[in-house]
């Protein structure tokens, strides 16, 4: 602000920050980039957030929000007339039957919503869904692997058991993880379905969506889903829990403000240590500035003015790459005003770090009298005293540079050290939860298991007759390799809760053989006393209170219910006993072999779940052996060690890969600020060492002085990371080890590979900076040298 009675001498001092600007281009694009990589880590650390957060809510908006199954028809056709719903989808699910082609067929009827609101499951991408008995919508997959690529019209083959013969296509549907399972979709008409051998009337599930669901919370859908289904006589509707989860998550900008935490101290230490230097390197022209008149507060506004106008191209830059980066990894999770705001959030930042990163800069250019500035000369920085005097060598000069000037050293080792912590500590990590070891949690005793995978509710395949019975068995022990078959689970899909909320899981059966293992993890309560007390999951009183040791709640196991009391609740971190990469199918709760006996007498054999003990150098002719016997059982599953190990380094590589490049990129700010210093240097001691090369000191004596000191920054820098790092890493790892296996420490592994990589990087760079400074010493004569100091 200019008063009235002042000057207004803001065209000068624009001037001068032009001139300013022209005159110093390395410091210029030093800076830019270390400004546009702050921009760039923050803004595509928080675009990432929101990315994900979006996806998420795409796959759950306008789906469904509770689902009544058990029904018929006419109750699905009811439920469509009422108003509180704007859409209600038809679905029966007729299970898998397995081809002589070899793939596995799912059978499946549904309307046009029912199509809708499981698009993000099964998409209808071309025609439309069948309507005649001799008429089917089927796969991509089926038609690309088994229907000869037959189109819109044509026929194709089915080969089933309860379908047999040719089929004209009407449809194409668009299935997820087709091709991993092997299995086909293919959507049946209603006529087909009526005729079909095990047509149930009341088999059929009715998807609910509500009018004005963003209006609505869950308890207000549950109430009005329980009045519905005592109006009509109907079951109780399940809720779909993962609607109410992703519909209501709110943006988690933890990681991103970590992430900006780091980048915040990063940049800072670079920012000023760039701009110091070039004060310093100036401090003589700011002095004859105040010589003809110019005040501290012009001198202030000319390097505030550089740093505005320096920070304003780098975050530019940065957003837009970051930006940028997002959409072209998560096109689908674009969402206008949530990137606005965290373009925002990102300026914000960036800018208020370029604000303190030059206030100590400014407070020097600034404080300087003229005739400080006119005795000031770059690189002339006082040495601290010494009571004895040194022998002069290459080594010894060496040292002396770097101990020169103490906040400049320091600021170079910990911008280059920041990266190498954070390095360390990430490494560290993924060493203790290597994707092996994760994996061994959910196969114990094998590489293998084999469990009821089907279509069908758990016990209606085991009152039919369990599969896992001892034919299977004896077919399996005949595989060469195969030493064992162990029983692993007893367990059946059971739904549990209060009339306030109702959740759905795998409930276990409490035997002989599993019970020392329940009791260990058991962390409060008691195990149970009689048939009617159960063992729940603790995660789930986290979420719900009234869930706790000594409550009554209903649980249901198939079509049975029965009041029990919950005696105690477990570790969920001990109960790692799901199949498939995502373990969806983990125990929730377990109640006592005796409550499954009351409830389900008709059913021998409650077995769900079979490891398999085998020779691991015969690894290759067991896993044919045990998928040639399940080829021809659809209800059915193999479950391998290997399938987990992949999901597992998937999210190692996804999660601790993408800290590894945050390290990476962090580190970067320190080697902008070294290739900075270094330049300074050669530009600032060409009087010096000129002086030096005048009394005798040869090219080469210079070059290892100057070795000398880059590999002082390098070693600071390195024994920095060690002495803060390392502490930190076996604390996170030991931490990381108590959650990932169970209270299990794991010993500390030092990453010698990545660590190694890090210090090859940090000192090679470091001689080559030294060496190519040294070369273009070199280049040039000592009377050159000599003549453009005294000009």
């Amino acid at each position: 602000m200019t008063w009235p009675f002042e000057n207004d001498t803001g065209a000068i001092v624009k001037k001068l920050a032009k001139r300013s600007l022209a005159s110093e281009k390395r410091r210029n694009l030093m800076v830019v980039i270390a400004v546009a990589l702050a921009a760039f880590l923050i803004s595509f650390a928080a675009i990432l957030s929101v990315s994900v957060a979006q996806i998420q809510r795409n796959q759950a908006a306008d789906t469904y929000e509770a689902v009544f199954t058990g029904v018929e028809a006419s109750d699905v056709a009811a439920l469509k007339d009422l108003p509180e719903f704007a859409r209600v989808g038809e679905y029966y699910l007729l299970g898998q039957e397995h081809s002589e082609q070899g793939y596995n067929a799912s059978y499946v009827y549904c309307d046009s919503d029912m199509i809708y609101i499981a698009r993000s499951q099964m998409e209808l991408i071309k025609g439309e869904l069948p309507e005649r008995e001799n008429e089917v919508a089927v796969s991509e997959y089926f038609l690309s692997s088994y229907g000869s690529n037959a189109g819109i019209g044509e026929t194709v083959r089915l080969d089933t058991e309860s379908f047999q013969g040719n089929y004209t296509v009407t449809g194409i549907l668009s299935n997820v993880g087709e091709k991993e399972g092997n299995t086909c979709a293919i959507a049946v008409s209603k006529a087909a379905l009526t005729r079909w051998a095990g047509f149930d009337p009341a088999g059929y599930r009715a998807y609910v969506h509500f009018q004005n669901d963003e209006q609505l919370n869950q308890e207000i859908m549950t109430a009005c889903c329980r009045e519905i289904a005592a109006r009509y006589g109907l079951p109780h509707a399940g809720m779909n829990s993962s609607y109410f989860a992703y519909a209501s998550k709110s943006i988690d900008f933890a990681s991103a403000g970590g992430i900006a935490a780091l980048v915040l101290i990063g940049g800072y230490v670079v920012i000023q240590s760039i701009f110091r230097i070039s004060i310093q390197d100036k401090i003589q022209s700011y002095g004859q500035l105040r010589t003809i008149g110019a005040t501290s507060k012009q001198i202030r506004r000319v390097v505030k003015r550089e740093s505005r106008r320096l920070g304003s191209i780098g975050i530019l830059l940065g957003v837009l790459l970051g930006v940028a980066g997002g959409l072209l990894l998560f096109p689908k999770g674009f969402h206008g005003l949530y990137y606005g705001a965290a373009v925002l959030l990102t300026v914000l930042i960036c800018w208020f770090m370029v604000t303190i990163s030059v206030r100590r800069p400014v407070k020097i250019a600034a404080g300087i009298s003229p005739l400080e500035a006119v005795r000031f000369s770059a690189g002339q920085e006082r040495i601290r005293s010494r009571k004895k005097p040194i022998k002069l060598n290459p080594v010894s000069m060496g040292l002396a540079n770097f101990r020169r000037d103490r906040k400049k050293a320091a600021s170079i080792a910990a911008s280059l050290s920041l990266g190498g912590i954070l390095l360390l500590i990430v490494s560290s990590v993924v060493l203790t939860r290597s994707p092996e070891q994760a994996a061994r949690l959910y196969f114990p005793d094998g590489d293998y298991k084999i469990y009821l995978s089907s279509e069908q509710p758990e016990e209606e395949v085991m009152a039919a007759g369990n599969p896992l019975n001892d034919g299977l068995r004896q077919e399996i022990l005949s595989v060469d390799g195969v030493t064992d078959v162990l029983v692993t689970r007893q367990a059946l899909h059971a739904k549990f809760g209060s009339s306030a909320s109702t959740e759905a899981g795998m409930c276990d059966a409490l035997t002989d053989a599993n019970r020392p293992d329940v009791e260990a993890a058991l962390v409060s309560g008691a195990m149970p006393a009689d048939a009617h007390s159960v063992l729940l999951d603790a995660s789930y009183q986290k979420h719900l209170a009234e869930m706790d040791v000594g409550a009554a709640m209903e649980l249901s196991l198939g079509q049975k219910t029965v009041t029990v009391t919950i005696s105690g609740l477990l570790d969920p971190l001990r109960m790692t006993n799901g199949h498939g990469a995502l373990a969806l199918d983990s125990v929730a709760l377990f109640a006592p072999e005796e409550l499954f006996r009351e409830l389900h007498p008709e059913i021998e054999n409650f077995d769900y779940s079979w490891s398999i003990v085998s020779d691991p150098k015969k690894a290759e002719r067991v896993e044919a052996g045990l998928q040639e016997i399940l080829s021809s059982r659809s209800n059915l599953g193999l479950d391998t060690i290997g399938t987990h190990i992949a999901y597992e380094k998937m999210q190692s590589g996804l999660i601790f890969g993408g800290l590894r490049a945050v390290s990476w990129l962090i580190f970067l700010f320190g080697v902008v600020n070294l290739i900075n210093t270094t330049l300074s240097n050669q530009m600032s001691r060409r009087r010096e060492n000129s002086i030096l090369r005048s009394i005798g000191l040869t090219s080469r004596q210079l070059c290892r002085m100057n070795i000398c000191e880059g590999l002082c920054y390098a070693a600071f820098a390195a024994l920095s990371v060690l002495l803060v790092g390392l502490p930190i890493a076996v604390a996170v790892c030991r931490e990381v080890s108590r959650q990932s296996f169970a209270g299990e420490i794991v010993p500390y592994q030092f990453p010698i590979l990545e660590m190694g990589l890090f210090l090859l990087v940090l000192f090679g760079l470091e001689f080559l900076l030294s060496a190519w400074t040294a070369g273009r010493q070199r280049k040039r004569s000592l009377v050159e040298q000599m003549r453009e100091m005294e000009s």
